[in-house]
């Protein structure tokens, strides 16, 4: 991995250099660019993959000072700046979607989202399932694996700085940036859990660009349990030159 220097830390991430409208990755909470490998090992060797470690996660450094969940979205805009990126997609799973969404809002170098279980706000997300639905059909081990990383990333951060940026994903609400949105919109949900109330309770505006995809027999951690259908719907990407392998 490569790094680049911020007011905060080291920031570090991958670029697989290539052609085509680059697709930038962006993890979900507790997780790091490597989540992303069983997805990006399927796109071809042209198209450019960049994916990055927020703030204490990964292989960048943890921040000392608090940070919101926009300081996340500042962090992408620098990379963008950083590798004179000016037309991106962005692919977000759960906090990494709310990141895109905040990207996206702010910057109209982002022409298309992909957001897997990236929540409009977190606290309706949390009622729009029914229980037993988070590591879907993941082997023991796996969910093992995620678990322990999350706990170890968690542990990195002093306590009033996790505090203040968990604090931001609660009060995160992207409803009306989806409601005006005028870019293509992929929202991917897994479908263990889903009940008739569930795509009230996403809070998902109407709106044409929006397009709701369901994976059936998926929980919330997509690039894991279903690189191949992610793929694919990364591979709906207009400017992109994805074809999934498997």
């Amino acid at each position: 991995m490569t790094t680049i220097a911020t007011c905060w830390g080291e920031m570090a991430y991958r670029d697989s250099g290539g052609s085509g409208q680059p697709l930038l990755f962006l993890h979900g909470t507790g997780c790091d660019a490597s989540d992303w490998t069983r997805v990006i090992e399927r796109l071809p060797c042209k198209q450019r993959c960049i994916a990055l470690d927020f703030r204490g996660h990964g292989r960048s450094a943890v921040p000392t000072k608090p940070f919101t969940l926009d300081s996340l979205a500042d962090d992408v805009l620098c990379l963008a700046d950083h590798l004179r990126v000016e037309n991106l997609a962005i692919v977000g799973h759960s906090l990494g979607g709310m990141v895109a969404m905040e990207v996206a809002r702010r910057s109209s170098r982002v022409a298309e989202l992909v957001l897997l279980e990236g929540w409009t706000s977190l606290s309706s997300a949390g009622s729009a399932f029914d229980t037993g639905r988070f590591y879907g059909s993941l082997p023991e081990a796996a969910i093992a694996q995620i678990q322990q990383k999350a706990k170890e990333t968690r542990s990195r951060f002093k306590s009033q700085v996790w505090q203040v940026f968990w604090e931001s994903v609660k009060n995160f609400d992207a409803y009306t940036y989806l409601e005006r949105a005028g870019i293509p919109i992929y929202e991917v949900f897994g479908g263990i859990g889903r009940n008739d109330l569930t795509e009230q309770k996403l809070r998902i505006p109407p709106n044409p660009n929006i397009q709701l995809v369901w994976i059936p027999n998926a929980g919330h951690y997509l690039p894991h349990e279903y690189p191949v259908e992610v793929t694919k719907a990364v591979g709906t990407l207009r400017g992109s030159s994805v074809t999934s392998k498997r």
